[in-house]
């Protein structure tokens, strides 16, 4: 772990916040360089990307306060504005990212699926780069573990769930971008994303040991929602192939 990485002496800044700016800057570069190929607005494309941004840091962070956390955040609340400690759950970012993108696109009289597809790889390179800096802030933690790849982590030998997601997330985004063509509805390759994303973030999910929250019928809130997502990604696919 390397919660913090010195620039200057006496200096030093969050490897997760640091990490994850790099991660939003390249990845909403990409989809604006990917929207004006495709002969979309710039200026609608950079609206969209900020909408998006705050939809998905207001969702992730209000999962993990009120579900994971709340206590811990009852006592010290102080601690809800200091983001750079870590503290999201990313498919809480997924849902408010899809609602702000949704409203967007229904004041502005956008196609919401012909964008959401646009966006699909920087979507997936975010969540990439992302658990990498969970990796190296020591959140997102495995359970206990003798395999040979196992990362020392808080007081034990641990399945490096971090690097599990982060590597299943790359391996995606490559096997999309060599698909990009075959796309010809539009919301098939955002679907089809959301499907295997969530897939991975099940295997993932099994591994972890950190607190979570209470579960739902003995599974953990990010295996729920997965599974709710995956059947509504499924839907949204089978009724296209229908349609076209």
């Amino acid at each position: 772990m390397f919660p913090q990485i010195p620039l200057l002496p006496g200096f030093s800044v969050s490897s997760y916040f640091l990490t994850i700016s790099i991660g939003v800057i390249v990845s909403v570069l990409w989809f604006i360089r990917r929207a004006e190929a495709q002969h979309l607005a710039r200026v609608t494309a950079i609206d969209l990307s900020l909408t998006v941004l705050i939809g998905g840091f207001i969702g992730a962070r209000l999962l993990h306060i009120l579900w994971e956390e709340p206590e811990f955040y009852r006592l010290d609340p102080l601690a809800i504005v200091q983001v750079w400690n870590g503290g999201f759950v990313y498919l809480g970012g997924v849902v408010g990212a899809f609602i702000a993108a949704v409203v967007f696109c229904k004041i502005k009289m956008e196609a919401f699926w012909y964008w959401a597809d646009v966006a699909t790889p920087s979507i997936s390179l975010s969540y990439a780069i992302g658990r990498l800096a969970c990796f190296m802030n020591g959140c997102c933690y495995g359970k206990i573990t003798n395999v040979p790849w196992a990362i020392f982590m808080h007081s034990g030998p641990r399945h490096p769930t971090q690097l599990y997601a982060s590597a299943w997330e790359f391996v995606l985004l490559g096997v999309l971008w060599s698909l990009r063509g075959r796309f010809k509805t539009s919301g098939m390759m955002f679907n089809t994303w959301l499907l295997v994303h969530c897939i991975g973030r099940i295997v993932m999910e099994a591994c972890r040991a950190d607190p979570r929250g209470h579960l739902i019928l003995g599974v953990s809130l990010g295996i729920a929602m997965s599974v709710v997502l995956m059947a509504w990604a499924t839907f949204n696919i089978v009724a296209s192939r229908l349609q076209s």
